[in-house]
């Protein structure tokens, strides 16, 4: 049975924002907004082509704002997969191009979503794409390119930012809308106490581990190149699949105060499956680690399970009216 199409998530002038008017670059709220309808415009892409539509509801998602479709990216089971967005006016603090990743939409996605517990999504076909995309707008147009991507999407922007900067030197902004920490909901725990104890044993177990098995971390000159990009991390409270970035900071900098700051860099560097699987002869890539961010929490809640759901991991949130978040830049080369 084919599934019913909703297309009214997609419809701009219903879903979209409703207040946003004429973009300002320099406001950061706008910036957010607009990056996270660009994304959408991926999904809307997507639904034009799995449905059929006679008439396609993606353009607005772009066109609203003064973007052009420059290109499509289309992975091997042939899903449009991202977007190449150009902004053709020259305005202060703007960029040049958008290159917007989606999210899980079918089962060739939810495989991927295996890989990133793995770590080892950076061996995938998606990877490859997006990377050879992005490296080929920058070789044409100049590196004002910015990146955004929502929840696998958001991984894979995380995965190309990485490699572009340990290759090329190179920079790119980025938003990350409800990235995906691959690990226990430590942050669910209701005493602050409990989660510090948790977290406490988990990054001295990861230490004592990494030295009796021999593994090793990310080493201190890669480190120091990667922590000085801070992507835009936006995540809900209340979102399993990335709530646990806000601990993930938060308790590096608890480890420091408490004089257990090389404990909490171990920590950072390395994940327990990397420690624990068996020599494959083949690379690891925790693509969820990240030495640096601005983190933006949204707390928002909802008293239904399902509504909490889609509240919490959907992508409409990040351009909702009137939306309040808890901001903290967390940079890596200001832990002592």
């Amino acid at each position: 049975m084919m599934k019913r199409d909703k297309s009214e998530k997609d419809d701009f002038f219903v879903r979209g924002p409703k207040n946003l008017g004429r973009v300002n670059w320099k406001e950061q709220g706008h910036r957010r907004a607009v990056m996270a309808c660009l994304v959408q415009g991926v999904y809307a892409m997507e639904r034009d082509q799995k449905y059929k539509r006679q008439n396609a509801m993606a353009h607005p998602w772009w066109e609203s704002f003064g973007f052009v479709l420059h290109r499509k990216l289309i992975d091997y089971d042939d899903s449009i997969i991202s977007a190449i967005y150009e902004y053709p006016r020259i305005m202060p603090s703007a960029p040049k191009h958008i290159i917007a990743f989606r999210g899980t939409l079918n089962l060739h996605d939810v495989k991927l979503d295996l890989k990133l517990i793995v770590h080892c999504f950076h061996r995938t076909s998606r990877h490859d794409i997006a990377s050879k995309a992005v490296c080929e707008i920058i070789d044409k147009k100049g590196t004002n390119v910015w990146l955004a991507g929502h929840s696998l999407g958001a991984a894979v922007a995380i995965s190309v930012a990485k490699r572009l900067i340990r290759e090329r030197a190179t920079y790119l902004e980025t938003y990350l809308f409800n990235p995906p920490y691959p690990c226990f909901q430590i942050e669910k725990i209701q005493s602050e106490r409990v989660k510090l104890m948790i977290r406490g044993a988990l990054c001295l177990g990861k230490a004592i581990l990494t030295k009796e098995l021999g593994k090793s971390c990310m080493d201190k000159e890669s480190l120091k190149v990667l922590s000085k990009w801070v992507p835009w991390a936006f995540v809900n409270i209340e979102d399993y699949i990335s709530m646990e970035y806000k601990g993930y900071f938060e308790n590096r900098k608890k480890m420091e105060n408490l004089g257990w700051g090389c404990i909490g860099r171990v920590s950072s560097t390395i994940s327990f499956a990397q420690i624990i699987q068996p020599a494959s002869g083949l690379d690891s890539d925790p693509t969820h680690l990240i030495p640096s961010a601005r983190l933006s929490v949204n707390p928002c809640k909802s008293n239904c399970p399902i509504e909490l759901f889609k509240l919490s991991h959907g992508i409409r949130q990040w351009w909702a009216d009137g939306l309040h978040l808890e901001a903290q830049e967390f940079l890596y080369e200001d832990i002592k």
